[in-house]
């Protein structure tokens, strides 16, 4: 997709609230403000952002075995 969005849009588009989505604004999401003071993102720019939290499965799975080794289970 390509195109801007108004904050309220990008949240229901990041499947988080409003609130979760002004904080990445603040954690460094790429935006732009307009004069008028209304902030708007890309979806490319949403799509970047997340894709630095992106979990391969096996780092996911490689944790938990450390975590449950290291407790005996």
């Amino acid at each position: 997709m390509t195109g801007w969005m108004k904050v309220r849009e990008a949240a229901r588009y990041s499947g988080v609230s409003i609130r979760t989505f002004r904080s990445w604004l603040k954690m460094g999401l790429r935006h732009s403000r307009l004069p008028t003071g209304t902030v708007l993102i890309s979806f490319q720019a949403i799509d970047e952002f997340l894709s630095g939290y992106e979990v391969q499965e096996n780092e996911a799975s490689k944790i938990t075995e450390k975590i449950c080794k290291e407790m005996g289970l």
